[in-house]
This record gives structure tokens, sequence and C-alpha cells, in this order.
């Protein structure tokens, strides 16, 4: 849902959302909206969900410069060792990635 449907859409609305501010923010909101044709409540809500939708797309995506971008493929391109902890960790999985039971662990099987 963009701002513009959630500001449009035929919907029953059920939610309140209140707010104190000061008189000339009031009064430049109004204006603003005016401005471009809009009450005052579809104004704030349309901005606000604009601005909603734009932090959520950022947390969603990320965006990386083009040397980011380079090095985050050249480290998933290398091969890496094994850290001592992986080791640790899968000596109780098969090669197929099952965990083996205690006693195959104890008698070294697989």
């Amino acid at each position: 849902m963009n701002a513009s449907t959630a500001v449009n859409e035929r919907v029953i609305k059920t939610a309140r959302v209140e707010l104190k501010t000061s008189d000339s923010a009031k009064d430049t909101l109004k204006q603003a909206a005016a401005v471009i044709g809009l009450d005052l409540s579809s104004f704030i809500l349309s901005a606000a969900v604009e601005q909603a939708e734009r932090v959520l797309d950022r947390q969603r995506r990320r965006e990386l410069s083009d040397a980011e971008w380079d090095r985050l493929n050249e480290v998933l391109s290398s091969k890496a060792e094994p850290t001592s902890a992986l080791v640790e960790l899968m000596r109780g999985y098969n090669s197929n990635g099952y965990k083996l039971s205690a006693r195959r662990r104890k008698n070294g099987e697989s």
C-alpha cells in the first residue's frame, strides 16, 4: 500500500491517531494541505505514511556503494577455511548434515 492508497482508498476507517501541536505548526500544515487540495487529516496521514514507507523500505533493503558491492562479492567468492569453532560444532554432524547420536560420535562413526 502506498501513501496515496492509504489516504484515497474507500475503506471504513476505525483507527484513530491523535497528536498535539503548536498553533503555528497547525497553520503551516493547513496551508500546505490547502495548496494540494487535501484536508488536514488526509495531508498529515499521507505525509506520515510516505515517511513510514521510506523508513521500512530502507530497513528491508541495504544499499551498497560500488566498492562495498565489490568487496562483498570478493568475500563471498573466496574460499575460506573453517574456524575452529565451526569445526567443533560440525563434529556432531555427518557429511549429509544430520546430527549424530552421542553413541555414534563417541565411536567416531559417520
